[in-house]
């Protein structure tokens, strides 16, 4: 029984990193960041993104995005920031495990 029982109760273990708020779901807005004071380039931001930051200092750095998306198998999440000159979204792949970022599109 207890084969059986191993076998067939393969869920995943929960994330270890919270999921965060987005910016209609915060109860109190972020500081100003380094993006929303336009202290930043997109230059830097990609620089940035390149090193795999943890996804605190991204969120310290660009702000609450504004949608999460969560892939099926919680391996991670996409973090979408909105950036009205261009009328599109950029995007930050972040492990939902380590909370590093695996990849990003940022233009």
């Amino acid at each position: 029984m207890l084969f059986f029982y191993a076998c067939t109760s393969g869920s995943k273990p929960s994330p270890i990193t919270p999921i965060p708020f987005t910016k209609k779901t915060a109860m109190t807005p972020l500081e100003e960041t380094l993006l929303s004071a336009g202290l930043i380039t997109d230059y830097e931001i990609w620089e940035f993104l390149r090193k795999n930051p943890h996804e605190s200092d991204v969120l310290e750095t660009l702000g609450y995005p504004d949608s999460i998306w969560i892939d099926e198998n919680s391996d991670f999440r996409i973090l979408y920031y909105f950036v009205p000159d261009i009328q599109d979204y950029n995007s930050v792949e972040v492990d939902q495990r380590t909370g590093l970022v695996l990849g990003f599109e940022w233009d």
